[in-house]
């Protein structure tokens, strides 16, 4: 019966190690796993980002070129030549009436 013992406590031990050694492997595959996820999701943040920084480019762009835009049509120049292509002339003297409203 003591020799038993012994075999049973050697096998015992080598389950053990066994056991060990597929737990040490399963959490270096999670680990690994988890690491390709953190990574993959690292990759999507940064492509959201640069595509978000590109469209406040795009809009800041467009803006100024909105207020040129804005600057050119209200410019004297521009609305002297719309107000003559609309038959319209600067007021003559009596035709100005100044109101109050305080």
């Amino acid at each position: 019966m003591i020799v038993r013992r012994r075999t049973m406590k050697g096998r015992q031990g080598g389950r053990g190690w066994l056991l060990g050694m597929v737990l040490g492997i399963l959490s270096l595959m999670v680990m690994g796993l988890v690491l390709v996820w953190t990574n993959i999701e690292r990759m999507d943040t940064t492509f959201f980002i640069n595509r978000a920084q590109s469209e406040i480019r795009e809009r800041r762009e467009h803006l100024a070129k909105l207020e040129v835009e804005k600057e050119r049509l209200l410019s004297p120049y521009e609305l002297r030549r719309k107000a003559t292509e609309y038959g319209m002339h600067a007021p003559k003297t009596g035709q100005i009436r100044q109101m109050n409203l305080h």
